[in-house]
This record gives C-alpha cells, structure tokens and sequence, in this order.
C-alpha cells in the first residue's frame, strides 16, 4: 500500500514531465487529496521552487503583456533601465521608506540597474482613484503604474470603464514577469487585471480575552453583558460595509435582498446600538479605549490584537465569525497606459515574493511590528513554509490557515456593494441619532 510519502514523489515526478505551474501543482495536489503539508513538500523542491534572485526571463526570451513584445533577459534589463522608475500608489506604511528600498535593491541584484521606486502612501484611495479617472478622461498616461489598494476600488474602476466605454486598468496575467501569481488562491485573483497581495484583510471584532470570552459572531455584539463596554467604528466606510456585511450573514440574512438587509440594520440600531459607548472613526482612540479596558470590544480591522501582541499585550484577540467574514484584501492592478509597464509587473511579482510577504527583520531592519502592518496572512499554501520562526509559534493566534480563508473568509459582490452602500449607512446612521 502506497504511503503519501510516495505519493508524494510520483506526483512530483509526474508534476514535473509535465512541467507543471506552482498553481497547476496546488489544484492537482488537492484533487488528489494530498494534505497541505504534502503540497508544500512539492513546491519545495528544487524543480519547482522559485528562485526569487532570479530573473523569469533567465531561461529565454518570455512574451511580456501590455508591452506586447517577446523580450529576453537583455530586454528586460534594457527596458527597466529606459523606464528608470516605477509609480506605486499604496496605503501608509510605518515601514515605506524599508519598502522602497528592498524593491530597489531587488531590482539592483537582479538586473543590475539603479531605478527608483516612487511610493505614494494615502489612508484615503479613492483619490487615486479620482487621479487615474481624470487621466483617462484626458487620454493621457496614467499618475500610477501599480495601485495596491483595497479590493472594493478595483471594482469601482471596473464599473466606471464600463459606464465610460474606455478601460481603466491593463489585461496583463497571466505574464511570465509575475510567476508568483501561480502561488496565489483562485479567490485573489480577478485575471487578467488583478492579483491580491493580502490574504485575511477583513472588518471584525476585537475583544479583551481576559473579560469576554461569549463573543463568536456578530450577532453577540447584541449580548447585554456588553453593555457600555462597545466602541464600534462610525458607519460611513468600508470598515462599517463589513460590520453590516457580517451582521446580515450572523443573522441568515442576504445583504442583497433590501428587506433583509433592512432588517441587518434594524438588529444593529435596536439590539447593538444600546451596548454601544461610543462610534469613533479615529484609529488611536479605539485602541486606547481598548487598551485601557475602558471597552472590551470594538469593531475594526483584524490587525488591531496582532498589533496589541507586538507591543507586548497579548490579552486581545480577532474573533473570526462562526458565520465568516467578509473580506477586503488589497489587490494590485495595472491602470491603463503606464508610463513604466515592465517594472510594473516586476513589482506586482516581488509585492509577492516570500522576501516581501515574509520581511526578514534584519535585512529589512524594521521592527515586528512594522512587520505585522506588511503580511497579511497566507497567500496560497506554498507561502506556509516561509512563516519566519519567531513567529511562528503563535502565527495562527494572529493570522487564518489556509482552511479557514477557504470556508470562512467571503468574497463580496462589489458591483452590488458599491450601489447601495451609502443607502445602508444613511438609515444606520439615522437609526443611531447621528
């Protein structure tokens, strides 16, 4: 009787006659039952393993999209020293300037050429969003090479170029300069004009676990116990859109039939509203709320008890809703007419490298907490075996396994979301008083 062991092995010498992809190895692993540890031991190995010095156009010419050319290392190199500079529009990070730097080193061991990384950090995208729909509009080459920004603006871009008859991004996966897109879930991935470079990015709840330990979906943010010991963040925003999102599904509601999303808020206004001590939409101020046990829960963004942990307090944690939670990942996309289109896929690919998934402290020289604003959970199942090792005893305290982000983290209708968000918060709000 065949162990997995040699399962293992006949797959991989069978994955590799014919010449599978990392993600072709992934899907057909799991059609085969083979476990994630298993899978991993697979893309491991030297035939499969990808180098990430290395060039994907080492081994010969490659046909590169949007440039539309086949182009071989020399090429590559040719054209990322023409282009001399990449344009990143992306979120505020404590560790940007360590971002560029990396990227610009990479791109220096690589190809041996000195570009610069122009990185724009914004807490509010949508005014990339209002840049690039103007420089479409003009006909004219795009502000941004690259945006890196939730998943909900994507969509909106989409719906825009729809309604406008002219696109807004590029048709550029799957391309040989971004291999690292086969390593990634189908569900972070919108080909050919996005890949996502979070995995677990989502609205929820955080709770002190040394007072609340009855609090595993949202429907218990209605439970008396809470009362006056809630903060929840202020309706307006994508961060309230996954409140209501999560508090419909808790519920057995579906937020797309308008009775029922009606009643969402009705249990939020009549049964949470009550427990509430106050709506902020001011990050600082909920965690020093929490942090002081002035509340014991708050809604907001999965990174605050990690964040908590790296500082050295560790009696907070993220609930994961028994219902699930609706996911709001940053993806990368290419807008239309870039300026710089080989470095731009060349960043998309290193955005998901192990080196930028997984900062190494030192090379990186940031601290664990900067780190935690960088890495956003799994990506796909060979990224596991690069969780560092002083994280790794309390990795999956902080951050979805690969099941839970399968069963467990939803996808959104963002065609749908984007219509009626602002009528939902209208009546939260009014609900509330405010």
């Amino acid at each position: 009787m065949s162990t997995e062991r040699d399962l293992v092995q006949k797959f991989a010498t069978y994955a590799e006659s014919r010449r599978y992809t990392r993600r072709q190895i992934v899907r057909a692993g799991a059609a085969l039952g083979l476990s994630a540890t298993a899978v991993n031991s697979v893309l491991a190995m030297p035939a499969f393993a990808q180098d990430s010095a290395a060039s994907p156009a080492a081994d010969g010419p490659v046909m590169v999209p949007i440039v539309g050319a086949e182009m071989s290392f020399d090429d590559i190199k040719a054209a990322i020293a023409e282009e001399g500079e990449v344009n990143v529009g992306n979120w505020t990070y404590s560790a940007n300037d360590a971002l560029i730097k990396r990227f610009q080193d990479y791109i220096k061991d690589v190809y041996d050429v000195d570009i610069k990384l122009n990185y724009s950090g914004s807490q509010t995208p949508s005014t990339y969003i209002t840049d690039l729909t103007s420089a479409v509009g003009a006909g004219d080459n795009a502000p941004y090479d690259v945006l890196a920004i939730e998943e909900n603006y994507w969509a909106e871009a989409q719906a825009q170029a729809a309604e406008a008859g002219a696109p807004m991004m590029e048709d550029f996966l799957p391309s040989p300069l971004v291999p690292n897109a086969d390593r990634v879930l189908e569900t972070l991935i919108h080909a050919p004009t996005s890949v996502g470079f979070q995995a677990s990015a989502s609205p929820g709840i955080t709770i002190n676990t040394d007072n609340v330990d009855y609090v595993t979906d949202w429907d218990d943010l209605a439970d008396e116990r809470l009362k006056g010991k809630l903060l929840m963040w202020l309706p307006g925003d994508i961060t309230g859109g996954g409140i209501l999102l999560g508090t419909a599904a808790a519920l057995g509601l579906d937020y797309k039939d308008p009775a029922q999303m009606d009643e969402a808020i009705a249990f939020l206004v009549e049964k949470v509203h009550p427990n509430v001590l106050k709506y902020t939409n001011q990050q600082p101020e909920l965690e020093e709320l929490l942090k002081s046990g002035v509340v014991d829960a708050a809604t907001f963004w999965n990174g605050v008890a990690r964040k908590f942990y790296f500082d050295g307090t560790e009696n907070f944690a993220f609930v994961v809703a028994e219902s699930g939670q609706y996911a709001v990942n940053g993806f990368m996309w290419i807008p239309a007419k870039p300026k710089h289109p080989v470095l731009a896929q060349i960043f998309v690919d290193w955005r998901l490298s192990d080196d930028a998934q997984f900062p190494d402290l030192e090379a990186w020289d940031i601290t664990e907490g900067w780190w935690s604003e960088l890495h956003e959970g799994l990506m796909g199942p060979s990224y596991e075996a690069a969780i560092p090792e002083w994280i790794a005893p309390v990795y999956f305290d902080y951050f979805p396994t690969i099941d839970q982000l399968a069963t467990l983290y939803k996808n959104v209708d963002w065609e749908y979301y984007n219509q009626h968000n602002q009528e939902w918060y209208d009546k939260w709000l009014e609900g509330i008083g405010l």
